[in-house]
């Protein structure tokens, strides 16, 4: 039987937390034999190097620096398969952003390249803009990627429909979430995007502009 790893506590480090496995938690539902579901903020184990693939709600994928400090390293939802024969990062931590459900995935499931290489670029495209210079650029970026990632078209926009708090944006790109906060308002001020608690968008001609500079760095 499988256990969800502890919970990260806000400002908690990492490099604190220890795997541990037995029965699934209290807080934990199974509902097969396979899969199980997460509340928001647990973290999901993996046994002997297994995988798991998402098949409700939304998970980041983090490790840490070397002062200890959250790296995300992944954003993922229904369809994606993650674990650590694919990241080969440790510490490797799969977090809930949402309530979650997921199949466990025996040792020895074979991967496609498809899931390989979405791992690969993803992983490329949070690291360049990490390393964006200007604050503000950079939460852009990382907010037009989710966009296209988590997104949909609506009337001159894109709607993201993953909703991160200031923390989550925060430790995503290096920034304070006080930072996040006001450089959302000054982007809400340049009508790049709408940010709010009933929505996220992002204006079209933003979205155009800023990924399309993001993603021709893989052409």
């Amino acid at each position: 039987m499988l256990k969800t790893a502890p919970r990260l506590p806000h400002g908690q480090k990492i490099s604190s937390i220890h795997s541990h496995f037995g029965s699934i938690d209290n807080s934990a539902q199974l509902l097969s034999p396979r899969l199980v579901r997460f509340k928001r903020q647990e973290q999901l184990n993996f046994v002997n190097h297994s995988l798991w693939k998402i098949h409700r709600g939304y998970i980041r994928t983090l490790t840490c620096d070397s002062q200890g400090e959250p790296v995300p390293t992944g954003f993922w939802t229904v369809g994606d398969i993650i674990g650590y024969p694919i990241s080969q990062t440790y510490p490797y931590i799969a977090q809930c952003l949402t309530t979650v459900e997921a199949e466990y995935l025996d040792v020895g499931y074979r991967l496609s390249r498809e899931t390989l290489l979405l791992q690969v670029r993803q992983s490329h495209t949070l690291l360049r803009i990490a390393h964006c210079k200007q604050a503000e650029q950079r939460l852009l970026q990382l907010i037009c990627w989710l966009a296209e990632r988590f997104g949909h078209a609506v009337k001159n926009s894109r709607q993201i429909s993953l909703k991160l708090t200031h923390q989550e944006i925060a430790e995503s790109i290096g920034i304070t979430r006080v930072t996040v906060t006001r450089l959302l308002k000054t982007l809400e001020r340049k009508r790049h995007i709408v940010w709010n608690s009933q929505e996220r968008l992002v204006s079209q001609a933003t979205f155009e502009q800023c990924y399309v500079s993001l993603s021709s760095h893989y052409r």
